[in-house]
């Protein structure tokens, strides 16, 4: 009996195999594998659905570049840095605005300190954000009153559209 399990187990498999070979094996073969090619939630996240050109409310995935495609920032063209300085001394607050050039609109920005203060932490930017559609506007001031001169610094990205 012991030797026999084996040769009846591995008969049993060949049938199972042959058996997919037949029509009736076929039709039970493709019956299963749609199921197992696709999830039912595959073209998903979070349920948010996945699209392969740009539409709102639908994820888009990357192209064979392994970037987004141009589409996706069809409103975003013509970058450019503005820069607005104030001036080196030691008076506090300092307050920039950073205006961009007419057609542009402000999409992001960066603010630096500069000086002994600044080298010393006793420099805060409280403030920084957009006062408009095309202006940022960034904020600081002297956490300890130090009397050395300082300078704030800001820049902001600018790109053509509406």
């Amino acid at each position: 009996m012991k030797g026999r399990l084996p040769t009846v187990l591995s008969a049993t498999a060949l049938l199972i195999a042959l058996a997919s070979l037949t029509p009736v094996g076929q039709a039970a073969r493709d019956a299963i594998t749609p199921k197992a090619r696709f999830a039912l939630n595959s073209d998903r996240v979070d349920g948010i659905h996945a699209s392969r050109l740009p539409k709102a409310g639908r994820l888009l995935a990357l192209g064979t570049t392994k970037k987004f495609p141009a589409s996706v920032f069809s409103g975003l063209s013509g970058l450019e840095l503005v820069t607005a300085v104030s001036a080196q001394d030691s008076s506090s607050p300092k307050v920039v605005l950073v205006n961009c050039p007419t057609g542009n609109r402000v999409v992001g920005a960066g603010v630096r300190v500069t000086g002994a203060a600044a080298n010393n932490g006793d420099i805060v930017v409280n403030e920084s954000y957009p006062s408009s559609a095309t202006q940022w506007t960034v904020r600081a001031i002297e956490s300890n009153a130090v009397g050395t001169s300082w300078m704030l610094t800001a820049q902001a990205a600018c790109v053509a559209g509406t």
